[in-house]
Parts: C-alpha cells; structure tokens; sequence
C-alpha cells in the first residue's frame, strides 16, 4: 500500500484534479439557468424522486455494497464514490439519448451545491460502520465548500447577472474543461497502468455488481413511481456518471490511495456502459 501512495503521489494527472476541481464548478455554475431549475421544479415529483434517488439511494447503496464486500480493499471505496455529484459528461449523454436536459444540468448543479454537506453526512455514517475509516469532518466540509460550493456559486452568479464578460470567457472554458477531461481520462490510466492492472479483478466485481444494482434498483422505483420515459432515461444516466475528479480527489483529501485506482477503473468500466447505451435509440 505504501508503494501505491507513492505512485499516486507521483502522478502529474492526479496533481493537477484538485487545481481544476474549482474551474470545472465554476464553469457548472454558470451553465445552470434560473429557467432550467424553474422548469425542472414544476414537475414536483420526477425532481423529489431523481434528487433521493442521488443523494440518498445511491449512497445507500454504496453503504450497503461496503459492508457486502466488506473484505475486498475496495470497500471503503465504493461508498465514496457512489457519493460523488453526477458527472460532467452526464448532460452530453443525455443529450444524446434525448433525455430531460434541464433535469440533467440541475441534478448535477443541485447535487454538487449541496456536496459538502451530505458529503460529510455520509462519510460520518461509513466512519461509524466501518471501523479503520476516520475523518475530520471540519476539516473535509471546508475543502468541499472550498473547492465546489464557492465556486459554482460564483460562476451562477455571474450568469444570473448576465454580466458581458462571462459568455466570452465560458466558451473558451467550455472547450477547456472538454480537452482537459480527454487528457485525463487517457493520462490518468497511463501514468498508473501497473496498480490498475494489478488490481482490477479485485475491484471488476464490486464495479459490476453496483451497476446492476443502480440499474434494476432504478428501473423498479422508477417504474413505481411512473415516471416519463424521457425522465427515466435522465436519471439513470446521471446515476451510473459519477463524478470521477471529485473520487480522485476525495482519495486525497481522506489520504485513501487504493480509492484512486478505484475511481478511475469505475470510471472507465461506466464509460463502457453508458456511452453505448446513450448512443442507442429507443
């Protein structure tokens, strides 16, 4: 393990997450809309059920798929990463499947707003369940606020007061964060093939397992709650997209190593899933 903390320490990818975690906010705030919320909550109920379904259902899960797996190393890490804000790459996912875009946008921005808060609300819960973890939740809850909740506020902002410097400059960060998220997402699996390689069936099972489990769990409660089709698709986009930047650097803010490896082999493997099922019309 001590030899996994160093090659994370080493790796430039991962240094540069925590720099850009506050640009990728800031950006999603101002890419978030009054409209795009209003008309999100006039259908009260998809919103009450997609927001549970993301900060109380998946985290749960997590929760529950740690104690199942309570021997594999990863344990501890699937709990945090079903507890990251849906991903960017989310709202371009489901434009493609033609889901509910401004359910999207305003699940991610409502998610991450809120972050630092249930963050640390659920790690204390994962802290009482699963005895080697321990965190300090001061200390976490103002890096989250830090690093997402000031950010995104600001960039909403500004978009809110429509102020004449922001379309100019968002654009340019629009194309940014899109070739920076490219990078990463073949860099980061470079610079740590060896552990990656070497720990993936460890980690192949637990991934596997929490995909199905998001995918009948969300297609059952969805269907009980009868939900449109479109909607359907959104949330479950949004569900199996979780926010890999935020696991990384999560795993460095709590000093978990083995949660980087982790994050980015979930990441991957989701990617292998969601992309052709975004590409499929039906």
């Amino acid at each position: 393990m001590e030899n996994l903390k160093e090659l994370i320490d080493a790796s430039i990818t991962l240094k540069t997450i925590p720099v850009m975690i506050p640009v990728l906010f800031y950006f999603l705030g101002t890419q978030t809309s009054s409209d795009s919320i209003k008309t999100t909550f006039q259908d009260r109920k998809t919103f009450s059920y997609a927001i549970l379904f993301q900060i109380v259902a998946l985290p749960f899960l997590g929760l529950l798929l740690s104690q199942i797996f309570s021997s594999n190393i990863f344990s501890l890490s699937i709990a945090v990463v079903l507890l990251a804000p849906g991903g960017f790459i989310s709202g371009i996912l489901t434009h493609f499947k033609k889901g509910n875009i401004p359910l999207s946008v305003t699940l991610t921005s409502i998610t991450s707003i809120v972050s630092p808060l249930t963050t640390v609300a659920w790690l204390s819960l994962i802290s009482v369940n699963l005895d080697e973890f321990e965190f300090n939740f001061v200390q976490t809850f103002t890096q989250l606020v830090v690093l997402i909740f000031l950010p995104y506020s600001i960039g909403f902002f500004v978009n809110y007061r429509e102020l004449s410097y922001v379309n100019k400059s968002t654009n340019f960060i629009d194309k940014f964060i899109k070739l920076y998220i490219l990078i990463i997402t073949f860099t980061g699996p470079f610079e740590l093939r060896d552990p990656l390689v070497n720990y993936f069936s460890e980690s192949i099972l637990l991934v596997i397992s929490s995909i199905i489990s998001i995918y009948l769990i969300q297609k059952l409660s969805s269907k009980l709650v009868k939900i449109s089709k479109d909607d359907d698709r959104t949330i479950l986009i949004e569900a199996l997209c979780q926010n890999f930047p935020i696991v990384l650097t999560l795993s460095i803010i709590l000093n978990i190593p083995e949660m980087a490896i982790f994050g980015i082999i979930y990441y991957l493997i989701t990617l292998l899933v969601v992309v052709p099922f975004s590409l499929i019309r039906n």
